[in-house]
């Protein structure tokens, strides 16, 4: 938790212990073993060296072939093998969780639904997951998932106070997590979706989410427990998605004021464009100004000092802004900027 430039304290969900994720086979997490095959880098608990070997079905997969390592489900198959692999892949998990609470992480985000295509599967996943990161982490999970007995498998496996988890995520569609949420006193994120899918502008993102906190309020979940998403979209495949949600976030600040929280997946607004950090680090500070108080992001790239820091009267932050604002819908002046060396990040940052 970092204070933004209002003082307001600003909730972090680490968002890196997922099944989806990946490194670059030829990046500086990966390595190679002594019979030639590929594995991942990491720093052990006493701070020497390992390198935990890539699971043969990630190895096998399209991912790899393509230059891709999905690590994380790696680590969680070894672990789900149990075996010579299964230790040394739970120290892999805690030096990912380890790194995110020294960041500033609040939760840390786990998802299992890419470890396998079955329900009962995915769920022994991320019982294992909670398991191995609840062992050694100084902070609670957020249990991600789209499969609702996932949630449950989580919840069951965990050692913390329900009071103290995040499950993520409920939405119109997906009313029975609500259900889990307050027949175990967890907190939960509510996705400002609708049934016909995401949300076309900020009208629709505040009547889904109005619509969600109702009825968690109806079922005696408290205010305060509630995490409205009102759902981050790439600014280069929906140009207007980032000006919706800062004014949802605004209009839902005027509807419930301080008693609910909202939050979401604030890096999705850079994807496919270049200078990340940059776009990332502008629209959490714009975020934080409407109202958003938390955000599912990468604590250790998303330096919160760093960004609430910014100085918001330099080129890249304005050449940013504009971009995510609207006032450069096709990023041209943005992407012309980053071709001839104006968005340099350091010159954003406060002196």
């Amino acid at each position: 938790m970092r204070p933004d430039r209002s003082g307001t304290p600003f909730l972090v969900v680490g968002e890196n212990i997922h099944a989806t994720r990946v490194l670059r086979r030829g990046g500086r997490h990966a390595a190679e073993l002594e019979d030639g095959s590929v594995g991942i880098a990491f720093a052990g608990p006493d701070g020497s060296r390992q390198v935990l070997a890539v699971h043969p079905d990630v190895a096998a997969s399209r991912d790899f072939g393509v230059g891709k390592i999905k690590h994380v489900a790696s680590a969680i198959r070894w672990g789900l093998d149990g075996g010579a692999h299964a230790d040394q892949a739970a120290a892999y998990i805690r030096s990912m969780a380890a790194r995110q609470a020294a960041a500033g992480a609040d939760w840390l985000d786990l998802n299992t639904d890419e470890v396998a295509s079955d329900s009962a599967t995915r769920a022994r996943a991320m019982a294992w997951l909670v398991e191995v990161v609840e062992a050694t982490a100084t902070v609670p999970v957020s249990i991600d998932s789209s499969d609702v007995a996932v949630l449950a498998a989580g919840v069951a496996a965990s050692r913390q106070p329900a009071g103290r988890l995040l499950l993520n995520s409920a939405s119109v569609e997906r009313p029975e997590v609500l259900e889990l949420a307050a027949a175990t006193g967890c907190a939960a994120i509510l996705a400002a979706s609708g049934r016909g899918g995401m949300p076309a502008n900020a009208e629709e993102r505040v009547a889904n989410a109005v619509a969600l906190v109702e009825e968690a309020i109806a079922r005696q979940i408290p205010p305060g427990r509630l995490y409205v998403d009102p759902l981050v979209l790439p600014v280069a495949v929906e140009p207007e998605a980032p000006s919706h949600v800062l004014a949802a976030a605004r209009r839902l600040r005027v509807e419930y004021g301080d008693t609910i929280h909202l939050t979401g997946g604030l890096s999705n607004v850079s994807f496919g464009l270049p200078e990340r950090r940059l776009l990332n680090d502008v629209f959490i500070d714009l975020a934080a100004e409407a109202g958003i108080d938390g955000g599912i992001i990468d604590p250790v790239a998303s330096d919160l000092a760093r960004v609430f820091a910014l100085d918001r009267t330099t080129e890249p932050y304005r050449l940013a802004a504009d971009l995510l604002l609207g006032r450069d819908p096709f990023g041209g002046e943005y992407v012309t900027a980053f071709r001839e060396g104006r968005l340099a990040t350091e010159g954003a940052a406060a002196g």
